[in-house]
């Protein structure tokens, strides 16, 4: 098995000061409007989109043709539990395209996030670790065993799954040189995001809270 892991997704794994548990979700939902929290900027960006079938203009996501980004389709939930879990999807994506775009204050991944939560500072902070060192990803991150929990909280759900980076490496984003693999551990990465939907925008889900774990009960079996 390949037991090397990327560089800057093994700080944010450590990082344990950013990631609080999502599996409470009794936070205060942070106000969708405060200026300069990234919706406004967002919104705008995502204007230029076509409308998806759930009516929301959704900004684009984007990759080069040598990475990319698969998840499991999730079983066993409801149209909420879908719902969350696509956007939950999404989150993760815009996070990798923001990178790529070298962006850390990026309108695309703040579309997919609750303004001054948690889930914004774990997303500013690897698209800034990865801009600040000049690295990209090539290759594939693999999400699997994705599921949604049971609503505990009204507008509220928790979507885990199983990130596989062993199939994915790090380059310099202006040469394409391979970035040196360290071996941490496990390549699988669990991860619980708190989704909690939006209240200017039906249909759309944000992420509030992300914790991670190496090699996680997520990734088991």
């Amino acid at each position: 098995m390949n037991r090397r892991t990327l560089p800057a997704l093994t700080a944010l794994a450590t990082a344990t000061t950013l990631l609080l548990t999502a599996c409470g979700g009794e936070s205060p939902e942070a106000d969708e409007k405060i200026p300069g929290a990234g919706e406004s900027s967002a919104e705008a960006s995502a204007s230029a989109s076509e409308k998806g079938d759930d009516g929301i203009d959704r900004p684009e996501i984007e990759f080069p043709d040598d990475f990319k980004m698969t998840f499991e389709e999730v079983k066993g939930t409801d149209a909420d539990g879908a719902a969350a879990s696509a956007d939950a999807e999404n989150f993760m994506k815009s996070i990798q395209h923001a990178i790529f775009e070298g962006d850390p204050e990026s309108a695309v991944y703040k579309f997919y996030i609750d303004p001054m939560s948690e889930a914004h500072e774990y997303a500013k902070f690897q698209v800034t670790q990865y801009v600040e060192h000049g690295w990209v990803l090539t290759g594939e991150l693999r999400q699997s065993n994705v599921k949604v929990s049971e609503p505990k909280t009204e507008g509220v759900r928790v979507v885990s799954f199983c990130s596989d980076e062993s199939k994915a490496a790090g380059k310099e984003a202006k040469t394409g040189k391979k970035v040196p693999d360290k071996d941490f551990g496990s390549p699988y990465i669990s991860f619980e995001v708190l989704m909690k939907q939006a209240k200017s925008q039906k249909g759309l889900w944000r992420a509030s809270k992300v914790k991670t774990e190496r090699g996680g009960s997520q990734c088991a079996g």
